[in-house]
């Protein structure tokens, strides 16, 4: 069920209050006076290849006294999310559909099971239009008024670094954010955790390891949004081609609040550049496209998964032709893939509960897989209470067949890594099909390896 209701502008009322000999203790071990910080891991015997052996990922010691369960009522547990539903990134709103569906459709079989009791699983959402700091009086409103347990694939990276003090602040699981920054590695934030997105690192690698091979001396032009969701593209190629006959020979930034990139796009068009890299989202990806095909300029083109869709690819029409990404799901608007149970799964229950919604967008597919990954958490925590969902997040082990999960793909976390999206297929779409295709061989493990690729200190950025 979802619960759409309008935003009320109040203040999140503080925790209770903690000794102050605990307060201190706790400034010193955590930065930015962050009141809940992840234990250092107990790891294998040496030698073993087996799995931590620490069972208190987080310290919960300076959380709020009583919160444990909030949001749990009786057989409902509440959950919230925010989301653009208006604006720009309207489009956005296809990740709500896949979602919800996918949660009506676990309640109509009887709900979640959390340590042998049966939950309906009511999702309120928000819209934030993607503005950051509606975004934080959104999660405000959602914690104080509509008292949730969790919150659930917030979208964007700016939204999410928005509300991340707030959320560890009062020890509320912000369950797979909607971004793939490598900022959720950061460890004095146990309580944010990224969704099955590709880490923008490992994004880079993959293309980067694809251009080694085919063009190892190509001359790059590099378009990217001016916050930190792009910064982390631009960080990161600009670390992996070191040492390479790769170049970056322009780099253009645009208005994350908008789509409009042809002044850019153009100026980079004029380097003749052998690469096209888009560090961008959304409408912006296939206005790109678009401006690079009118300035005369086909380059080899790298476009963020975030931008994966059969809308936005047939937005921008042929000159999305032979674009790379990557993804860690199967496309929908491939009928290879209709043959596949969990595609038949899909397609028949977001049919039924969302039947206005383009079954055939990568987005709302999107929606669909992580809202089976919050049931897949909830029915592996030991108990109803935030500490324990939060932890279960954080131990994920050989994840399969959830949602639309490329079915050889496994999914791994834990005290170590904290990044699920690790295997993923590399692609390239087929605008005459109307699809994308794997290419360059089977999937791509990078497992346990986003934190060593992401280049500085990226990840403990503020």
């Amino acid at each position: 069920m979802i619960d759409r209701r309008p935003n009320h502008r109040t203040r999140l009322r503080s925790g209770a209050a903690i000794a102050l000999v605990m307060v201190l203790a706790l400034v010193a071990a955590a930065c930015s006076g962050n009141r809940s910080t992840a234990k250092p891991s107990t790891t294998s015997p040496s030698g073993s290849t087996g799995p931590t052996t620490s069972s208190t990922i987080i310290d919960t010691s300076a959380c709020p006294a009583g919160s444990e369960t909030t949001g749990v009522t009786g057989n409902t547990i509440t959950i919230g999310t925010s989301v653009a539903q208006s604006g720009t990134y309207a489009p956005f709103s296809a990740i709500l559909d896949g979602e919800s569906a996918y949660i009506d459709y676990t309640n109509a079989k009887g709900g979640v099971t959390i340590a042998g009791k049966q939950y309906q699983i009511k999702l309120v959402a928000k819209d934030d239009a993607y503005v950051a700091s509606r975004t934080v009086t959104n999660v405000q409103s959602l914690l104080t008024d509509d008292k949730v347990f969790a919150l659930l694939n917030v979208v964007g990276t700016k939204n999410n670094l928005a509300i991340r003090d707030l959320v560890n602040r009062e020890c509320v699981p912000d369950l797979f954010a909607a971004s793939g920054a490598t900022q959720w590695g950061n460890h004095q934030f146990p309580w944010l955790i990224g969704s099955e997105l590709v880490p923008y690192p490992l994004e880079v690698k993959r293309f980067v390891d694809y251009l080694k091979q085919t063009k190892p001396n190509a001359t790059i032009a590099l378009l990217k949004a001016d916050d930190d969701f792009g910064q982390s593209y631009a960080d990161t190629l600009t670390q992996l081609i070191k040492g390479t006959q790769l170049k970056i020979v322009k780099t253009e930034q645009y208005d994350s609040t908008g789509s409009e990139v042809k002044t850019q796009v153009n100026a980079l068009a004029n380097t003749h550049a052998d690469v096209f890299f888009l560090g961008a989202t959304l409408l912006a990806c296939p206005a790109a496209l678009t401006a690079a095909s009118d300035a005369g300029w086909h380059p080899i083109t790298y476009m963020s998964g975030t931008c994966v869709s059969k809308v936005l690819f047939s937005i921008a029409g042929p000159p999305a032709n032979g674009v790379f990404s990557v993804t860690p799901l199967l496309d929908p608007a491939d009928a290879k893939n209709d043959a596949t149970p969990a595609m038949k799964l899909y397609k028949t229950q977001v049919a039924k509960y969302k039947p206005k919604a383009d079954l055939l967008d990568g987005i709302v597919g999107y929606g669909w897989t992580t809202g089976a990954l919050l049931v897949k958490t909830l029915e592996s925590a030991k108990a109803a209470d935030r500490f324990s969902v939060m932890e279960a997040a954080r131990t994920l082990h050989d994840v399969s067949g959830v949602g639309l999960q490329i079915p050889a793909a496994k999914w791994n976390t834990s005290a170590d890594d904290w990044f699920v999206g690790e295997t993923f297929q590399f692609i390239q779409y087929d605008q005459a099909a109307g699809h994308t295709n794997a290419v360059g061989g089977g999937l791509t493990n990078d497992d346990g390896k986003t934190a060593k690729l992401t280049p500085g200190d990226l990840i403990n950025r503020k």
